[in-house]
């Protein structure tokens, strides 16, 4: 984990469960001693609000926190990155990309549905998308030349039908960035609650992860993520 001041700070809503709850947005947290930093929450898919409880402890950060840099991303950009990134990460474990299921395609003896998403509508849109957000590593990871999740057919885009879904054990997300003063590089922290379903999904303790943001060339890209959900 780094250690750093937050400098921006988002909330993301649990996925409902059968016991359900009504929404109720989540607090910000108060750090080091000032204005807390703003606070988003969005509804994660499968709706649900957020029920109370005492938010994590933050790390403590710093007595002083370096000024970013005129080049650097304003937290709100980055907030917004991380938002798409983790959409993105989830087209291939969570859920695939929104689907024309009235076009399928069958290969050997697995059947595909044609990607119905704004501007990226072949293998080449959808390398470039993730390029976009993260580093070659981790594009390649996810989608490898010779990978059959996502296929092109007849110059458009497929993709099998199917998904893990969300995490049924993970609640709200607090989103933090956190920057240490080196230059081209902050942090992005997800804390993510815990739930215990055998205690009618109450929250029993909660998760912390964090993903590194830096300038690679001109882009502003992830280097390390993961779906925390």
């Amino acid at each position: 984990m780094r250690s750093g001041q937050p400098c921006g700070e988002q909330r993301h809503g649990r996925p409902a469960h059968a016991s359900g709850y009504p929404d109720h947005p989540g607090q910000p947290h108060s750090f080091g001693g000032g204005e807390p930093p703003p606070a988003y929450a969005r509804p994660h898919a499968g709706g649900g609000g957020a029920r109370p409880h005492t938010p994590p402890t933050p790390t403590p950060a710093p007595t002083s926190t370096p000024a970013s840099g005129g080049d650097e991303p304003a937290d709100e950009a980055i907030l917004a990155a991380y938002e798409k990134a983790e959409e993105a990460w989830g087209w291939f474990e969570i859920a695939p990309m929104p689907l024309d299921r009235d076009d399928q395609r069958t290969v050997g003896e697995q059947v595909y549905c044609r990607v119905d998403y704004p501007g990226i509508k072949t293998l080449a849109d959808l390398r470039g998308y993730l390029k976009s957000l993260f580093s070659d590593g981790l594009v390649e990871e996810l989608l490898p030349v010779d990978g059959t999740q996502y296929v092109e057919l007849d110059g458009a885009l497929y993709t099998i039908d199917g998904g893990r879904g969300a995490d049924i054990t993970k609640g709200e997300e607090t989103v933090q960035v956190l920057r240490d003063g080196t230059p081209g590089r902050c942090t992005v922290r997800v804390t993510v609650e815990v739930l215990d379903p055998q205690q009618g999904f109450s929250v029993v303790g909660s998760e912390t992860h964090d993903f590194l943001y830096e300038q690679v060339g001109e882009r502003w890209i992830f280097t390390t993520f993961s779906m925390v959900r």
